[in-house]
């Protein structure tokens, strides 16, 4: 136990420079794992120093912690809940390389065929209709949603407890648990435009989709539905710097800075957390590339060039949610 303190402590050291730069306005959480978190990434064979102090950030307040054990793959199915839109859009595959590392070592994998314009209701009733196709073979299910992904699972796990119940955590990843204040500015522009458009892969949908992800209508879904709640939830925050921002969120990031400068093109950070969440990290990357391998050469303009190790990020997470089940 000695000797993994002290390799945990050289990781952290390496990975993470000693700093007192507070977390941004709204990160504070119940549940602060941003050490154990740190030694699970850094401490990978596959995540080089440099690529992990790259890609993790440090704050004030964080604790050096020994690195988790690898979680036991055969015990568990990883779950993918893609976010708002993403299966609209051909060559979009909302955490494909991450889901093919979790196969490659060991782990059930499904990714969740959400409806890409569905209001949160529709896709909750998908995700738990995919949850009782899933057969009952002793593996414990690990949700990691993306974005809105993440309120379509809260809402399954809050109207399902039977199918709650085989659940041991939801891992968001730049999820959309308080909205975002683009939600109030957009939705008239969404429903003139993408929400009516034509999209060959997802039809217009159910429900209204951006309406769901106003501030409000999240508040008001806290205050009915967050006691129900018995699942974990683990929260992966996004926040890049500008030079690693995707083009296509220098604009909805401008303007959300006008009321939060920390967000990542499309949520303030505060809004990517709820106080009763795990807190794991803040990655540097914009809230698609933190979830969306590059898609290719036809979306240059629309996604960063930049390396972000998602499955690392993933599989570490996973990591540290395995380390604290009983």
């Amino acid at each position: 136990m000695i000797a993994r303190a002290l390799l945990a402590l050289v990781a952290w050291i390496a990975c993470g420079q000693a700093v007192t730069d507070p977390l941004p306005v709204g990160l504070t959480s119940d549940h602060d794992l941003r050490g154990v978190y740190r030694a699970a990434l850094c401490g990978r064979p596959d995540m080089p120093a440099a690529d992990c102090e790259t890609a993790l950030r440090t704050y004030a307040g964080e604790v050096p912690a020994p690195r988790p054990p690898a979680a036991p793959a055969a015990r568990y199915r990883l779950v993918f809940v893609p976010g708002f839109m993403a299966s609209c859009f051909p060559g979009i595959h909302t955490f494909g390389d991450a889901a093919d590392a979790a196969r490659s070592v060991g782990y059930a994998v499904d990714v969740v065929d959400v409806g890409g314009r569905n209001g949160i209701a529709a896709n909750a009733r998908f995700l738990a209709e995919h949850l009782e196709r899933t057969p009952a073979d002793g593996r414990r299910i690990i949700l990691v949603a993306h974005s809105k992904g993440a309120d379509d699972s809260l809402q399954m796990l809050a109207t399902r407890p039977d199918l709650a119940a085989r659940v041991d955590a939801l891992l968001t990843v730049s999820g959309a648990l308080q909205g975002s204040p683009l939600a109030d500015d957009l939705h008239f522009v969404y429903g003139v435009t993408f929400g009516v458009l034509p999209f060959e892969s997802c039809d217009r949908g159910e429900g209204d989709a951006v309406a769901d992800l106003q501030p409000q209508a999240r508040r008001l879904w806290w205050q009915r539905m967050g006691s129900s709640l018995r699942t974990p939830i683990y929260s992966i925050v996004s926040l890049p710097d500008f030079d690693r921002l995707s083009p296509s969120l220098v604009l909805p990031y401008l303007t959300l800075s006008r009321v939060a400068p920390d967000n990542d093109g499309m949520l303030p950070v505060h809004s990517q957390v709820v106080p009763s969440a795990r807190l794991l990290g803040v990655v540097n990357a914009d809230h698609l590339k933190v979830a969306i391998p590059h898609p290719g050469v036809m979306w240059l303009l629309a996604f960063s060039p930049a390396y972000f190790p998602r499955p690392q990020v993933v599989l570490a997470a996973v990591d540290v949610i395995a380390a604290q089940q009983p």
